[in-house]
C-alpha cells in the first residue's frame, strides 16, 4: 500500500482530538503537536459534518485545507494549530474530514477542512 510520506509534507500543526461527551462535558485528548502536514489558506464551501453543530449538514465556507499522513486521521470537531509561531497561527475546528485509501500505486492520506 502506497503511502504519502512525512517528506512531502513541509508543515507542521498541532492537533487536540474529540475524545466525545463525558459525564462533565467534552473530553479531549493531550495536543499531539509537531505532526506533518501540508497547509493551505484557501476558501472552499464544505458541508458541516459536526455532530452537534446546529449548523451540522448545511454549507459553509472552510478558509483551511490540511492534508495528514493516514495515522493522524481526525474527526470532525477536533481542533488543529496552524502556521504555529507565525503571524498567520490560529487554531479552527475540523468541519470535515477525509480519508484517502486508495490502491498500492496511489498515496493513502487524510484531508481536513477547518473552520
Amino acid at each position: 500500500m502506497a503511502r504519502l510520506k512525512e517528506k512531502h509534507l513541509p508543515h507542521r500543526v498541532d492537533i487536540v482530538r474529540l475524545l466525545g461527551e463525558g459525564g462533565e462535558g467534552e473530553l479531549w485528548s493531550d495536543p499531539d503537536t509537531e505532526r506533518p502536514a501540508y497547509v493551505e489558506q484557501k476558501s472552499r464551501l464544505v458541508v458541516d459534518r459536526r455532530s452537534t453543530s446546529s449548523t451540522s449538514g448545511q454549507e459553509i465556507t472552510s478558509t483551511m485545507f490540511v492534508v495528514l499522513l493516514p495515522t493522524d486521521d481526525v474527526q470532525p470537531r477536533s481542533r488543529v494549530t496552524v502556521f504555529k509561531g507565525t503571524p498567520r497561527e490560529r487554531t479552527a475546528e475540523v468541519i470535515d474530514s477525509a480519508w484517502f485509501d486508495y490502491n498500492a500505486r496511489t498515496p493513502n492520506h487524510v484531508e481536513l477542512y477547518l473552520a
